[in-house]
């Protein structure tokens, strides 16, 4: 919320800026929102989402945030060939306060925050570091001294050399620059900085080619970008629930295919190219930079520990700006650069020229990734495949907020109570005469949602119970903590899970066994937990129950009454309470 009152601000200040200077600090103010809010977003919804189902998650955020750049060209070119550019900033000024008081009215924090202390000699060298470099790439092609640019890019990639050195002697460093020796985090970062040049340098060369070169407007080229940025936003989505089911090299080698192709689209433009020829190389440059960006990022980050997903965040947030700053300098430099290719041309031919090599060169960048694709990424011996729901989870249902917690609390599980009495005449409709609190366990286990994963891992061993819900001091439920919960923790998705030869089962193929299994049980139990928990009521038919737990696909519910809760329906207690009818029923 401090970030959007930042951005709101800034958007502001842009819409009503009288000189460059303060429209730049509105940009400026928009910028230091994005820089923090977005790596949050990342992180928390990987956080959220257990390994399996984090390229859905990812393909979501995926489709909103690919809306931006669907309709922002759009809408812009509109704006500014009718009205004029500050109704950009008085139209974002006014979504961002909307945003704002939406996040002051729905927005919970996730999961608990440990504070940690801030390196001040860190902070300083990445901001002047990355001052440095960003400034110095992205003047380049508009200073009238090169020599400068070139000293502060050397200057920042000096200063943060030695940023990274300082991470790696800290004992609690400001980002965790270990993770790029992490070989699939690294291929894949590796490819993403290339996907990131193009995607951003394009959105500025494609513009100064079709205005520039021939000919039409700004609302002409919104509309002609329109198709590829709503197409990458769509395949996107898609993309991350193909990873989920196929795993990763079969749902990227498709996009390298596309981006292949886009390349080719691209150098054969000329000065003369049809809009349709146009709007095709773009859409299908969209289509594969999307649908291949969802897809790398959640394969290099499962790679990694939880512990270190803010980090991966923080990592590729930064290169990616540095991409982004990189492929437009690039890119806007090599298209000046028409001259040396007809020096003998117009000032129309020359710069049709310059966006020809410019376009060479953004064919060059999505071919690069696309060989890293073919060559490098590779499936582990256990493939992501579908998810499913594992035993006792409840992933589907209202947010229960989590507040008022109380003592650790245990206790033992009771017989579920069979109803009694049922005659033979009754025994057609049974399931839908009784109710949830006939057949339901009355003394089921529960376990406060101040306990650590120590309490509960040894209370799932010692009852031999698969799912325990979690409540608050006031019998509140607030979430369901599942064997499957744990297993998807202690789990890595390139892990030999069980040895045919040696009948060992194996947990781990690398030396973080002991770490990841001492930072587990210190986990609170909410860190791990579901919190979007089914309830049913204890006056609810037990039809009705029976049924949703068979549509969802889940083994344990809590049940609860007035808020509260009362005990637990499972598979087992509804199959032991038909079993007792049917013997009623015989008798």
């Amino acid at each position: 919320m401090g970030g959007f009152v930042i951005f709101t601000a800034g958007s502001l200040l842009a819409a009503l800026a009288p000189s460059f200077p303060l429209l730049l600090a509105g940009r400026v103010l928009q910028a230091a929102c994005t820089g923090a809010v977005m790596p949050m977003v990342f992180t928390v919804i990987l956080l959220i989402f257990p390994r399996e189902k984090r390229g859905s998650a990812m393909g979501i955020i995926s489709l909103v945030i690919g809306f931006a750049p669907a309709v922002g060209p759009s809408v812009s070119g509109l704006l500014v060939d009718s009205v004029g550019w500050r109704a950009l900033f008085f139209v974002v000024t006014t979504l961002s306060f909307a945003v704002l008081i939406a996040s002051a009215a729905m927005l919970r924090n996730y999961g608990e925050f440990r504070r940690t202390k801030l390196d001040l000699p860190s902070a300083l060298m990445s901001a002047l570091g990355l001052v440095c470099l960003l400034y110095g790439l992205s003047s380049l092609t508009s200073t009238v001294n090169v020599l400068v640019n070139i000293a502060l890019i050397a200057g920042g990639i000096l200063i943060l050399g030695l940023y990274v050195r300082r991470q790696l002697k800290l004992p609690e460093p400001m980002l965790n620059v270990r993770i790029l020796g992490t070989r699939k985090y690294a291929i894949a970062v590796s490819a993403i900085v290339f996907l990131q040049a193009v995607l951003i340098g394009s959105g500025v060369i494609m513009p100064l080619y079709v205005q520039g070169v021939l000919g039409h407007s700004a609302t002409v080229t919104g509309f002609l970008m329109l198709p590829g940025a709503v197409a990458g936003a769509l395949v996107g989505f898609a993309s991350g629930r193909l990873f989920d089911r196929f795993g990763a090299r079969k749902t990227l080698l498709p996009g390298a295919l596309l981006m292949v192709l886009a390349g080719i689209c691209l150098i054969v433009l000329s000065d003369s190219s049809p809009l349709a020829l146009v709007c095709l190389a773009y859409t299908l440059l969209g289509v594969g930079l999307q649908y291949s960006t969802t897809p790398l990022n959640t394969w290099g980050v499962n790679s990694l520990d939880n512990s270190n997903i803010q980090h991966a965040q923080g990592v590729t947030n930064t290169l990616n700006q540095v991409a982004g700053s990189f492929g437009t300098a690039a890119f806007t430099l090599i298209s000046a650069l028409g001259f040396l290719a007809m020096p003998a041309g117009s000032a129309l031919e020359q710069s049709a020229a310059g966006l020809h090599l410019s376009f060479i060169s953004i064919s060059v960048f999505l071919f690069i990734p696309a060989l890293i694709i073919v060559f490098l990424v590779r499936d582990s011996k256990a493939a992501p495949a579908a998810a499913h729901q594992p035993a006792g989870a409840c992933e589907v249902g209202a947010l229960i907020p989590q507040s008022g917690f109380g003592s650790e609390c245990f206790v033992h599980v009771g017989s579920a109570a069979a109803p009694q009495g049922i005659a033979a005449h009754e025994s057609t409709d049974l399931a839908s005469q009784w109710k949830v609190a006939e057949v339901m366990n009355r003394d089921p286990h529960y376990i406060s949602a101040k306990a650590s994963m120590r309490d509960v891992v040894s209370l799932m061993a010692r009852t031999d119970a698969s799912g325990i819900p979690v409540v608050d001091d006031e019998l509140h439920v607030v979430g369901f903590i599942s064997d499957g919960d744990v297993a998807k923790y202690i789990g890595r998705n390139d892990i030999t899970v069980f040895s045919g030869a040696s009948g060992v089962v194996r947990l781990f193929d690398d030396g973080e066994a002991i770490e990841r299994l001492v930072d587990l049980f210190e986990l609170n139990v909410m860190d791990i937990a579901t919190k979007n928990v089914i309830c049913v009521q204890a006056s609810d038919a037990l039809d009705e129950a029976t049924h949703m737990l068979a549509q969802r696909r889940i083994k344990k519910v809590p049940v609860t009454s007035g808020g509260k809760l009362v005990g637990t329906l499972s598979r087992r207690n509804i199959m032991h309470t038909l079993a007792n009818a049917l013997e009623q029923v015989s008798a």
